[in-house]
């Protein structure tokens, strides 16, 4: 799994490529945390070039997303891969993270 962040715009993008499996990423994803430390901060996670995740990837989306809350900030994910958005659903994560189609979808629920 190859995590890269793009924080070249007004929100962050942090793209997901690869398969995710067992603790592959887990410190790249944890480096994600000072991102979403603060009150009103925004993150995108592209999930699109994610092949496959398992537990311990949704573990590490979670934590992720737990902190951002805390924080009173926020995390969109963002066009999830057929095998991946059947996991979100098969353990209902889908009705706990906030997903998005496309980043253009995803820009716009974080700008409204």
């Amino acid at each position: 799994m190859v995590l890269a962040v793009d924080q070249s715009g007004m929100i962050p993008i942090a793209r997901v490529v690869g398969e995710w499996r067992g603790t592959d990423g887990q410190e790249s994803l944890e480096d994600l945390h000072p991102l979403v430390s603060e009150g009103g901060a925004k993150l995108i996670i592209d999930l699109s070039g994610l092949k496959l995740i398992d537990s311990s990837g949704l573990a590490a989306l979670i934590s992720v997303v737990t902190h951002a809350r805390l924080c009173r900030a926020r995390v969109v994910l963002v066009g999830p891969t057929p095998f991946v958005a059947g996991v979100f659903e098969v353990s209902r994560l889908d009705r706990w993270f906030e997903i998005c189609k496309n980043e253009g979808a995803a820009f716009k629920l974080l700008e409204g």
